[in-house]
């Protein structure tokens, strides 16, 4: 049994006034599942969607009836919070009538890869508030997805973000001035974010599960939240085991020494954002856990209706990095996680004006890769 074979997009009982409170039920290992589904039912819980992956299910109830008996094959319950993508700073439109190479893309040196790599037939999961599938530098790399909000429609994006993160991996539209890190990478729509760019937790682990399911090899996080939550703590480690490589936006708010979840879990890339100038912005977290930078300033790229914009934000310097491990995978797909982060690392260049970070470089992963790991 899948999650899909779970989920049930209305409510069962739509008349009702009752407020409807959804939580997160962690099942323990070796449970029989239709016992512990019972056992909820039992206490006025609704399950609305099984993780399979996750071994999690997501439950509604009535307020103000709260279930107060235990269930012994629950290990614990997570309220179901929200979250919002990693607002960026919103730029002007561009003309698409320009046709120079992004400045970001220059920066970490990707065109010097593109002759022996460019992503190609490397799985780039981007959970966010979906792709504009029909734009002409992304739709020629889009490969379909999933919408975790509305399951029966495609995820088509209504804000913006996904699109112009997409575009910044994988976009591929040279006379529209929008090619991305890696241009024949294959990017999939995971749409957990609506038009107004917010999100439930339960939505995000559904979009993990379905990473999961479908054979991911790098999920593009370009969102944070302050507060830790256990169950995303479990999905980030079970999606890392699978070898799934995440890569995550260590937040806006410019904090001197503490980043966003899940980018502050230590089994996702964290990445900070630096300028044109290679100095980190002013708008980026800093703190433990931070991998390294990547370009984030007045990134041009995708956007709604066919059309370019600018946006800063370190989510736009998250999809730089996954578009380099795209380069990376598509030269030896079996590199786990930890070796990414160890080749993204060890190439990364210090420079003077970065003191606790240093920079990507995708000409440096790719030789490093090349010349120390290949054998």
């Amino acid at each position: 049994m899948n999650d899909s074979d779970w989920r049930l997009p209305f409510p069962c009982n739509q008349a009702s006034s009752k407020k409807r409170i959804r939580k997160i039920y962690y099942l323990r290992d070796g449970i029989q599942l239709e016992r512990c589904l019972n056992n909820l039912r039992r206490l006025g819980v609704r399950p609305i969607r099984y993780l399979s992956h996750l071994g999690m299910v997501i439950g509604e109830y009535q307020a103000p009836v709260v279930p107060t008996e235990s269930v012994p094959d629950v290990a614990y319950t997570e309220p179901d919070i929200r979250l919002t993508i990693t607002e960026p700073y919103v730029g002007t439109m561009l003309s698409v009538k320009e046709q120079n190479l992004p400045w970001g893309v220059q920066m970490i040196e990707a065109p010097k890869v593109w002759s022996i790599s460019q992503g190609r037939g490397v799985k780039v999961a981007v959970i966010d508030t979906g792709i504009s599938a029909d734009h002409p530098a992304i739709k020629d790399n889009y490969r379909g997805g999933v919408n975790i909000l509305s399951p029966y429609f495609a995820p088509q994006d209504y804000n913006g973000h996904g699109t112009h993160v997409a575009g910044i991996i994988a976009g591929n539209g040279a006379g529209l001035g929008i090619i991305g890190t890696a241009p024949k990478t294959e990017v999939y729509a995971v749409k957990a974010f609506n038009r107004k760019g917010s999100a439930n937790l339960s939505d995000l682990l559904s979009a993990i599960n379905w990473c999961i399911e479908n054979g991911m090899q790098v999920i593009n996080m370009s969102f944070g939240m302050e507060k830790l939550s256990e169950s995303l703590r479990q999905a980030i480690q079970i999606a890392h085991r699978r070898g799934i490589v995440m890569v995550a936006a260590t937040g806006n708010r410019g904090l001197p020494s503490s980043i966003d979840f899940p980018a502050r879990y230590p089994e996702t890339i964290a990445v900070a954002s630096v300028s044109r100038e290679g100095v980190l912005s002013r708008f980026s977290n800093m703190g433990k856990g931070v991998d390294l930078a990547a370009p984030g300033e007045r990134i041009p790229s995708a956007w709604l209706n066919g059309a370019k914009r600018e946006m800063s934000g370190t989510s736009m310097a998250v999809p730089h990095v996954s578009g380099t491990i795209a380069l990376l995978l598509q030269l030896n797909p079996y590199l786990n996680p930890e070796q990414i982060r160890y080749i993204l690392l060890q190439s990364a260049l210090k420079t003077s004006r970065l003191e606790r970070v240093s920079v990507l470089n995708s000409y440096q992963a790719v030789e490093f890769y090349r010349r120390f790991w290949k054998r």
